[in-house]
């Protein structure tokens, strides 16, 4: 009985589809990799869009559309109507916005059909371009990949070594609904011959563009949120009248060079509430490594000279890139969500306008170094 059982619930089976109406066959499908948003005149927007070519007949692996639109709803139904094959951004890798596009209308108001679309990934790379939109997608390098390629392996690069903020299309949501944070994205361009990673671009919660990072500034951002990835390599400006320097390897303000590499981190936030203002002390304990020096000192004699030096340097560097931020009304740090969890009577009352309210705060960083390598010379 058993067995009889069974065979008639392995006939039944075979009439169950997996897919039922949503299945759509590869070859009739346009599956768009990298979408890209430009501004126009009179309020509409020009809408890029990258898809993968299936054909070994044919030489380029990529086709390029664009679309003069006021919805990215409405450039999907004209890439339909010139495409082989169905849309799809289900498996979109990167969406790109111009600078300009950003500072005019903002990012969150366009992303909006996607976020209301359960089948589109949430693992989108959120990329601002400095310069337009067609200078990149219309580059067909014969020495590289293909763009999307090319692009999605740039982006992860650059995160690996701590030279841009990554974000995802679902973090992205996150920093700008939580009112305690703004978001930060990567930011690139492109140059003559490739496309480099520039550092990051600071955005308000509606997503409009406000200031840019070098790779440099991005990585101690990166620090600073504690998301940095281990080892962090710094090239720290040292003067070149505190130390024995090597003339030549001077750049032209007179300054030295000491590259660190962090090896180790850990970072503690005190908050607190006083004339109106917030407080916030950060302690960051640094161990480090000493990967490259510009001018002449013996640290196993100097280390703590030396140590004072990248100490007072990093100092310097982080407290200026915090105010830096603050002018433009700025909290890509996340100390709201600091402010929310330990003055939390004091942050109900500014919450709707934090980076306002944190533009005022008093920020103070205090690093310590400890050098625990100098490589293997004298």
């Amino acid at each position: 009985m058993r067995r009889f059982i069974f065979t008639i619930f392995c006939f039944l089976i075979t009439f169950l589809t997996g897919c039922g109406g949503d299945r759509l066959d590869l070859e009739k499908q346009s599956i768009s990799l990298i979408y890209g948003f430009d501004a126009k005149a009179k309020g509409k927007l020009i809408v890029y869009h990258v898809n993968p070519i299936f054909n070994e007949d044919v030489e380029k692996k990529y086709e390029t559309h664009e679309a003069t639109v006021h919805t990215p709803r409405e450039a999907k139904a004209t890439f339909n109507s010139s495409s082989s094959g169905l849309v799809s951004t289900e498996k979109l890798q990167l969406i790109l916005f111009s600078t300009k596009f950003l500072k005019q209308e903002g990012a969150m108001p366009y992303l909006d059909v996607w976020y209301r679309d359960p089948k589109n990934t949430g693992n989108m790379r959120m990329v601002a371009v400095d310069g337009s939109i067609s200078s990149v997608i219309y580059n067909n390098f014969k020495d590289k990949p293909a763009l999307p390629e090319y692009l999605t392996d740039l982006i992860n690069t650059n995160k690996l070594y701590n030279r841009t903020a990554f974000t995802t299309f679902h973090e992205f949501h996150r920093q700008t609904f939580n009112k305690g944070i703004t978001p930060a994205i990567s930011e690139i361009k492109k140059e003559r011959k490739d496309i480099i990673v520039t550092g990051s671009a600071l955005l308000t919660s509606r997503g409009i563009y406000k200031m840019s990072l070098n790779r440099y500034e991005s990585a101690l951002l990166l620090l600073l949120q504690k998301k940095a990835n281990i080892p962090v390599s710094l090239t720290l400006k040292i003067p070149s009248h505190s130390v024995e320097s090597n003339s030549h390897l001077k750049d032209t303000d007179g300054d030295d060079f000491a590259t660190i590499n962090v090896l180790s981190m850990n970072r503690d936030i005190h908050t607190g509430y006083h004339d109106n203002h917030f407080k916030f002390n950060i302690a960051m304990n640094f161990k480090v490594s000493v990967s490259e020096l510009t001018f002449n000192m013996d640290i196993d004699k100097g280390r703590k000279k030396l140590t004072a030096l990248i100490t007072k340097q990093l100092n310097k560097d982080l407290n200026n890139l915090i105010h830096k931020i603050q002018k433009q009304q700025l909290d890509p740090f996340g100390f709201g969500d600091y402010a929310r969890a330990f003055q939390y009577k004091e942050w109900k009352t500014v919450e709707d306008e934090w980076p306002s309210a944190f533009s005022k705060a008093n920020v103070k960083v205090t690093p310590t170094i400890k050098i625990l390598e100098n490589g293997i010379i004298k």
